[in-house]
């Protein structure tokens, strides 16, 4: 039962009530303010994962790349060679991208009845590129023996058995003058010049690969051989 509010006191009035059949809104309206649907979070995850995995590509393939492409060389070094290395040029040594005396692998030899003098180079960083060469060159003076050191040399040189041996001769070079290429299933590729003047007998062994984009290649031969057959004359020439 309701009772009168206390004395000095007004009973507020309540709300009016609701317009009849608007309990519900009607078909096709809806509540103010609307609800925005809920978005899927999976495309955001999927970029995110792609981002990743593409950024890793591209520092493995950086490193890939930097690592094949640098530099081939050691610091420049002040090795005293024997004094027959002389005869090659700087010139001859940098069209062969191996400006860098390697004293270590380069002496005199007393032989039972001559001498062999034997010299070394390889690269000189940021001076030969990249990629690899090395240069060695064996001068023998073998006395009434050099025809038979000559033949020996270049039986040695083609039956390499890390790939296949290819020569032919050279004309116009001391007595007789073989160039011998040998390519490998690697990028590793080496060619020998091996010449013969009276009873001396020189081999100019140059060889190495180039830096390919993102693994080394095999060089061209013909590149080799020119440098190799230019070291080879100017060794030749002033013996």
């Amino acid at each position: 039962m309701n009772q009168p509010p206390p004395h000095g006191w007004h009973r507020q009035p309540g709300p009016p009530p609701p317009p009849q059949g608007w309990q519900h809104p009607p078909p096709g309206w809806q509540q103010y303010p609307p609800q925005p649907p809920g978005k899927s979070k999976a495309p955001l995850v999927l970029g995110i994962l792609f981002g990743v995995l593409l950024l890793g590509g591209v520092i493995t393939a950086l490193v890939i790349y930097l690592n094949v492409n640098e530099d081939g060389g050691s610091e420049k070094r002040a090795d005293k060679l024997p004094a027959l290395c002389g005869n090659v040029s700087e010139a001859a040594l940098a069209k062969a991208h191996t400006t860098n005396p390697n004293g270590l692998m380069s002496r005199e030899t007393k032989l039972s009845k001559g001498t062999r003098t034997t010299c070394s180079w390889n690269q000189t960083k940021g001076v030969d590129g990249t990629g690899h060469r090395t240069t060695d060159v064996s001068v023998a003076n073998e006395r009434e023996e050099a025809e038979s050191a000559f033949s020996r040399l270049v039986s040695m040189n083609a039956a390499n058995n890390q790939g296949t041996p290819l020569q032919k001769p050279i004309e116009g070079l001391g007595d007789e003058a073989v160039v011998v290429l040998v390519e490998t299933k690697s990028a590793f590729t080496e060619l020998s010049v091996i010449v013969r003047k009276g009873e001396m007998v020189v081999e100019v062994d140059h060889s190495g690969w180039d830096a390919g984009l993102f693994a080394n290649t095999k060089p061209d031969p013909a590149e080799l051989e020119a440098a190799a057959k230019g070291i080879a004359e100017e060794m030749v020439g002033k013996l």
